[in-house]
């Protein structure tokens, strides 16, 4: 009798464990976005590489796990919305300064030829 106790207890602690792996990747995702979203407003483009690349690798992390209940297959596809949308934000927003500065300075120098030949 004791045996059985002890087989059903052990049998129902590893799925307890089995339940928590599959927990922690999905809040791996969840805590790496939280950080990029603090964090990628200040990384370069290296950076920015480098952090979509570990967002596919625990995705497809996350994507393999099996037995995930529905809630926890909403709450990746909601991850990889605040994750594309932060990216996108950041990314984004780095292109359009880096447009705006070359723009002005397409600007300036139109201005100034206008100015030499206007001397001449």
């Amino acid at each position: 009798m004791k045996k059985q106790i002890i087989g059903l207890m052990l049998l129902c602690g590893g799925a307890f464990l089995g339940s928590c792996e599959e927990k922690s990747r999905v809040d791996e995702l969840r805590d790496f976005i939280e950080q990029v979203k603090e964090e990628g407003s200040d990384y370069t483009e290296k950076q920015w590489e480098e952090a979509n690349e570990k967002f596919g690798s625990l995705l497809e992390k996350a994507e393999e796990m099996k037995n995930l209940t529905p809630e926890e297959w909403e709450e990746i596809g909601r991850l990889q919305g605040e994750y594309a949308a932060t990216a996108f934000k950041n990314q984004a927003g780095k292109t359009l300064e880096k447009a705006g500065a070359i723009i002005n300075g397409f600007l300036e120098g139109l201005s100034e030829g206008e100015e030499k030949g206007e001397s001449n």
